[in-house]
């Protein structure tokens, strides 16, 4: 495989965060050694996957509780169902317009299904709804690049990380966007960065070793299809 495909397929990897429920406390950073920052799996939905049958049961019991349509939209995306996902996500939007979450998540779906003009546009909802939200600026970054715009997308990146110093899984979009960017040197900084928070994050490693690569053989790293982050329900797995 060469250097340029292997790139592809690392950055086509996707990133899941796990759903969170409202009254759950959010883990502090000493806690997290090898998860912080990027909770649950991000291959696949193995890890984090809300209950779809405990979800289905809230929307059963209250159909018109916007959060329940949210957190059951999710689940079916964990659970890898992208149509009935983008039903019970666009029903709580309907239910409740300014949810951020659910635009959020909404934006992650339609990445899954390649609409990523429409995906681009629910991220900025969500982002306009809760600005602060440093899950939100990632997955609006992710979406902002697979369109092409980086530079764009590197600045939701850095607003993440500003936001959340150690937030694992934007310090990794950003070191992998910089370098899709052409911006070498800072990425591999940035990938360093990531691998305090959690050290054997293969994507980091694979990276920073294609990085490493490159330098030897003056090659440029080729921009590909960022992966998608997920976004959770009521507070962000950070």
């Amino acid at each position: 495989m060469t250097k340029s495909s292997k790139l592809v397929v690392l950055a086509t990897a996707v990133a899941v965060l796990p759903l969170i429920a409202s009254n759950q406390a959010i883990s502090k950073p000493s806690e997290r050694n090898t998860v912080a920052g990027r909770q649950g799996a991000w291959h696949n939905a193995a890890q984090g996957s809300p209950s779809l049958a405990d979800c289905e049961r809230k929307v059963k019991a209250s159909p018109q509780d916007a959060s329940a349509n949210n957190d059951l939209g999710w689940a079916y995306r964990q659970h890898g169902d992208l149509a009935q996902a983008e039903h019970y996500l666009r029903a709580a939007i309907k239910l409740k317009p300014d949810l951020p979450q659910a635009h959020s998540n909404l934006s992650v779906v339609l990445f899954d299904r390649g609409a990523f003009a429409e995906a681009t546009a629910e991220a900025r909802k969500a982002v306009d709804l809760d600005g602060k939200n440093p899950v939100y600026r990632v997955v609006l970054g992710n979406a902002l690049s697979s369109g092409g715009n980086l530079k764009a997308a590197i600045q939701e990146y850095r607003t993440a990380v500003e936001l959340k110093s150690d937030y694992e899984n934007a310090l990794y979009n950003l070191g992998r966007t910089l370098a899709q960017n052409g911006q070498t040197s800072e990425a591999k900084i940035i990938l360093s960065q990531a691998l305090r928070y959690d050290a054997t994050d293969s994507r980091v490693l694979e990276l920073l070793d294609h990085l490493a690569g490159d330098s030897v053989g003056g090659g440029t790293p080729q921009a590909s299809t960022p992966p998608a982050a997920g976004a959770p329900s009521a507070k962000p797995a950070l």
